[in-house]
């Protein structure tokens, strides 16, 4: 029984050298000096867990690192030698979103009130709201 040979798909590569001393041969590498991970993170003043989160690294890895387990890769190396220069990099360029006050203006702020203060700011709250479900009831 004779053999049918399948069409043959042929890649073709073609591979070019330049000369030495072209320049588009030339690479450029830079060498990031050696960084102590957590001394830059205390720099910055926040937990591990805050910091692994500002650089898009889980904790786990970011432990690795400070205990020199690992090593940071060459991106995460270059981030943290910015971040040893300027410590508050990140927060500058993704600063956390302020949360909103719900207390209008003339309520006084809940954290400075005492215990008394605040049941009396949920009663007027509280009241406020029953008027208002109470007015569409009386207009029908």
């Amino acid at each position: 029984m004779k053999r049918q040979q399948k069409p043959k798909n042929e890649l073709k590569v073609i591979v070019t050298f330049s000369e030495t001393g072209s320049r588009s041969a030339t690479s450029h590498r830079c060498e990031i000096p050696t960084i102590s991970v957590a001394a830059i993170r205390r720099r910055t003043g926040l937990s591990q867990s805050a910091f692994a989160a500002s650089i898009g690294v889980p904790e786990g890895t970011l432990i690795n690192w400070e205990q020199g387990r690992r090593q940071p890769p060459g991106p995460a190396k270059v981030l943290l030698a910015l971040l040893a220069k300027k410590p508050n990099l990140v927060a500058e360029l993704y600063p956390q979103p302020q949360p909103r006050v719900r207390w209008g203006q003339g309520h006084p702020d809940p954290s400075t009130m005492t215990a008394e203060g605040r049941l009396t700011e949920i009663g007027e709250i509280l009241a406020a709201g029953v008027l208002r479900i109470q007015k569409p009831a009386a207009n029908e």
